[in-house]
């Protein structure tokens, strides 16, 4: 059995301390045996091989490893896990996921948030970007030991909670939903203002085929759909355009911009995409499970467009763990090398949240934060192999 323990600096105050195991990972391509991690201040001194003369703490012959990185997951509909069927079409999920999460009360979200949580960090995926459209996402993540960004999410014209806050834990920011829910003028006045606050920018982006046709012509089902929520999209000037397209023309991408999902995109939307800059994240098995398509990672590869990885939610995952997800995208796609699947669960991730100076990889001066896993390799293709494909 694979055991994943949490490892934090956090409680050495101050003191020095050194962290041994069988394989330390401080990168996808930079990996030594019989290793030792030196920390003190809550940061990494260095990693080196050779034993030391101070005591050390000795993990195991497993691996110790840079934390996952969850860029993209929505904590709050946790307690909807098996409530809403993945075989609807997109409309009919989204009508189906409001009406559920709408009959439960906040304190029920809010608890099974917490115990997702919590499972989220004893897994080892100590980096997050939670999303949160209620506003409940301080009261979920108090107290909880995890770390990344929290997003407020907005959808219409709604400027409600409006607020920004830099930390070197858990940072605030703010996302639009879609280009198909949130107004054109909203999506650039949260640009702007996650922007001035340095800070990360979240938004799905061609996620489905009902955004497709409703950016492309202002019709269809979602059109139907935001009637009936009384979004007045009159005003939105759309049209003629691919979702990409449209929220490049906004000025909405750019370096501090992540874009969620990228399944439904030409050549030439990834071409804007690797031309801005712009980040991305990819949740395949959400995707699968809902569109019954995948995103195509090699186009994005071979634009030079390094993705990070999100499980989206329990209401259209079965679990909100990235060896999950990159287990998944092993079995799928083969061209992928397993180092650069590593990449898209830590690093990449870490790039995308604007946090790569502060963890993504054990190198000297950041934080101290790590995981130990219990795996046993031969070699060290054969250790990223294992982790990747959650072995």
């Amino acid at each position: 059995m694979i055991m994943t323990s949490h490892v934090s600096s956090m409680k050495n105050n101050g003191n020095l301390k050194i962290h041994r195991a069988g394989w330390i990972i401080i990168d996808a391509h930079t990996i030594i045996d019989n290793g030792y991690i030196e920390v003190e201040n809550g940061k990494i001194n260095g990693v080196y091989k050779g034993r030391p003369k101070q005591k050390y703490f000795d993990h195991g012959p497993g691996v110790l490893m840079p934390p996952l990185v969850n860029a993209h997951l929505h904590l709050e509909l946790s307690a909807l896990k098996n409530m809403v069927p993945f075989n609807k079409k997109f409309r009919s999920w989204v009508q189906s996921l409001l009406e559920k999460r709408s009959a439960l009360k906040e304190i029920d979200l809010i608890a099974a948030a917490r115990k997702e949580a919590r499972t989220l960090v004893q897994q080892g995926n100590l980096y997050i970007a939670d999303i949160s459209t209620l506003g409940i996402g301080q009261a979920i993540l108090n107290g909880i030991n995890i770390n990344g960004i929290l997003f407020n999410e907005y959808l219409g014209s709604d400027t409600s909670l409006l607020f920004t806050q830099k930390t070197d834990t858990l940072s605030t920011s703010l996302a639009g939903h879609a280009p198909h829910s949130t107004s054109p003028s909203l999506l650039q006045w949260l640009k702007k203002e996650s922007y001035a606050a340095q800070l990360p920018f979240s938004i799905h982006v061609a996620e489905s085929d009902d955004e497709t046709q409703f950016i492309n012509d202002k019709k269809g089902s979602w059109a139907d759909f935001l009637a009936s929520r009384r979004i007045d999209f009159s005003s939105w000037d759309i049209g003629n355009k691919t979702p990409v397209a449209y929220i490049h023309k906004l000025g909405i991408l750019g370096p501090s911009t992540l874009a969620v999902h990228m399944l439904n995109v030409s050549d030439k939307d990834i071409q804007i995409i690797a031309n801005t800059k712009t980040k991305v994240c990819l949740c395949p098995r959400s995707n699968f499970n809902l569109h019954d398509k995948l995103p195509d990672i090699d186009a994005l590869l071979k634009h030079s467009i390094a993705p990070a990885l999100g499980t989206d939610s329990l209401a259209s995952c079965d679990t909100l763990n990235i060896l999950d997800e990159m287990e998944f995208i092993k079995k799928r796609y083969p061209n992928i090398s397993d180092e650069t699947l590593f990449c898209m669960g830590t690093l990449n991730g870490a790039k995308a949240l604007g946090l790569d100076h502060l963890t993504g990889t054990l190198s000297q001066g950041k934080k101290a934060h790590f995981i130990y896993r219990s795996t046993n390799a031969t070699n060290k293709k054969h250790l990223i192999e294992r982790i990747v494909t959650n072995e």
